[in-house]
């Protein structure tokens, strides 16, 4: 959900952050040989500062800063300055897909994109709509960190002209749905949700498959080709169109051999993204759900010279537009992941 970037040599920077007043500078402990690590008792709002990544391919840092000292140095100013501030490490591992080849043969590969990101995020409050929250936010934006200033390079645009700029408010990536449900509601998720066709808050399951992900506007790359979720150009509307366009799709009869037929499809947005999953589960070991990762999975391509790759499932129909004239193509995630049943309650 972090987009806009900060490059350090070697080391590619996304910055986010969040707010406390400076009259309570005194109170925040800012030990440099202290490591002042993100944990669940945090937020559950909070301000995304910064994300950084490594540039180079194998994970390592040759020039300039890590992306723990980036992130370390930048907690630290944060914390000098009267806000808490902390650093959250997501290190995806290793991980394998499943994926079928032309005659239904199964096979496990290992995912090798893997992305390290190491993340400052800062505050704690109860509600996104706090004043305190809102107020902190702008007071973020508006910071131009001393410790970014050197060993890093940024790249001013139009829409981000300051380093922390592109700061918004987000959720304790540490929570569970069921922990963060507990916590606070958001109303723009209520709002966003309410009286939506196939709503994923009306699903009678406990947990769902996620196949699909819209976060930006369709992109029209052929006159009469248009593929609706391979382009992100911010505009969360279309995306949510694009989400409710699958979903209807799927739980119709347009696909000619079946395959993508009649499905329980739900749809689900959110402040950076829209998502369609398939599926009502009681448990994660319904046996429906490796069906269903089998349906929508990759698969393995085959070349005439012997060579082998596998891409993510996709799924295309025609017959769309004012003037039935369009195809409309589908990429689906490259690895559907299973998540908990959301509530507005």
């Amino acid at each position: 959900m972090i987009s806009r970037r900060l490059t350090t040599s070697s080391i590619i920077c996304t910055i986010i952050l969040g707010t406390i007043s400076t009259a309570f500078a005194a109170r925040i402990e800012s030990d440099p040989s202290k490591q002042y690590s993100l944990t669940k008792n945090r937020g559950p709002w909070m301000i995304s500062v910064a994300t950084f990544h490594t540039t180079d391919p194998n994970g390592q840092t040759k020039s300039g800063k890590t992306q723990e000292e980036a992130a370390h140095e930048l907690v630290l100013e944060l914390r000098n300055m009267g806000m808490p501030a902390y650093v959250y490490i997501h290190d995806p591992g290793a991980e394998r897909v499943t994926v079928t080849d032309r005659i239904g043969r199964e096979e496990v590969r290992k995912n090798l994109r893997r992305v390290r990101t190491v993340l400052v995020l800062a505050g704690n409050y109860n509600d996104i709509n706090n004043k305190l929250a809102q107020d902190s936010l702008k007071w973020v934006k508006k910071i131009n960190p001393k410790c970014l200033q050197d060993g890093v390079k940024f790249k001013p645009t139009e829409s981000r002209p300051t380093p922390l700029s592109g700061a918004f408010l987000t959720v304790n990536p540490l929570l569970s749905p069921d922990e963060l449900s507990r916590k606070t509601t958001d109303p723009l998720l209520i709002k966003l949700n309410h009286g939506e066709n196939y709503s994923l808050a009306e699903n009678k399951g406990e947990y769902t498959l996620v196949v699909a992900r819209f976060s930006g506007k369709q992109s029209v790359v052929h006159t009469k080709f248009k593929f609706d979720n391979l382009k992100n150009d911010g505009d969360l509307h279309e995306a949510g169109f694009a989400a409710n366009e699958l979903a209807t799709v799927l739980r119709g009869e347009y696909d000619k051999d079946g395959t993508f037929n009649n499905i329980e499809a739900f749809v689900w947005h959110d402040r950076h993204e829209s998502i369609v999953t398939v599926g009502s589960f009681a448990s994660k070991n319904d046996p429906a759900i490796a069906r269903f990762q089998k349906t929508f999975g990759p698969r393995i391509l085959t070349y005439p010279d012997g060579r082998s790759n596998y891409q993510p499932g996709h799924f295309g129909i025609d017959g769309f537009g004012k003037k039935r004239d369009e195809v409309r193509i589908w990429a689906f995630e490259q690895t559907p992941q299973l998540m908990r049943v959301p509530s507005l309650k």
